[in-house]
């Protein structure tokens, strides 16, 4: 039996030592997807939080057909929906948040370039309507199948890979337009 199906058997059953276990396995993971959606340190820790919660709470409606991180990453969706919703803006992350940084100093010209780089990557996945960015943020981030993203989205498996591949290749030519555009200045 899958680790997490006893897991769940065992909460359902009133063991609330295995729901820590649940967490501790879970929380990371969850936190790190809100983060990416929201870019708000502490909002996303309150999210997290309310996530488990939910979990907690609706747990008996798991379907255990589905992976049970693709029904936690669906409920961690929703809530980042509700925020966006409720508060309508979408944070900035602060250097203070960047965790794992690379031990080796980059040049100050590969640290400029990194910038750039991340700069353009962010604003190109801003500019994506709502679901193409969690594609996105799910395939690198979370670094989910094309097959668990559409189960998370509630969506069929061709359609995430259409989307996927079409805003892959819209960055692309947004790319090669933008060193096109540099060399005629």
């Amino acid at each position: 039996m899958d680790e997490d199906l006893k897991l769940i058997k065992e909460i359902l059953n009133g063991n609330i030592d295995s729901f820590n276990i649940l967490v501790n396995k879970y929380e990371l993971y969850i936190l790190k997807f809100v983060y990416n959606m929201i870019r708000d340190r502490e909002a996303a820790e309150d999210i997290t939080q309310e996530v488990f919660i939910t979990v907690y709470n609706k747990l008996y409606m798991y379907n255990s057909k589905y992976k049970f991180s693709n029904w936690i990453l669906q409920i961690a969706r929703n809530k980042c929906i509700d925020y966006i919703r409720k508060y309508k803006r979408v944070y900035e992350a602060n250097l203070e948040d960047v965790k794992d940084l690379v031990s080796k100093e980059p040049s100050p010209e590969q640290s400029m370039e990194f910038k750039e780089t991340k700069a353009i990557v962010e604003n190109y996945i801003e500019s994506l309507n709502e679901i193409d960015k969690q594609i996105i943020i799910l395939r690198y981030t979370d670094e989910l199948t094309f097959l668990d993203i559409a189960e998370v989205l509630n969506m069929s498996e061709s359609a995430v890979k259409r989307r996927y591949y079409k805003a892959r290749d819209k960055f692309k030519v947004s790319i090669i337009n933008n060193k096109d555009n540099v060399k005629g200045v």
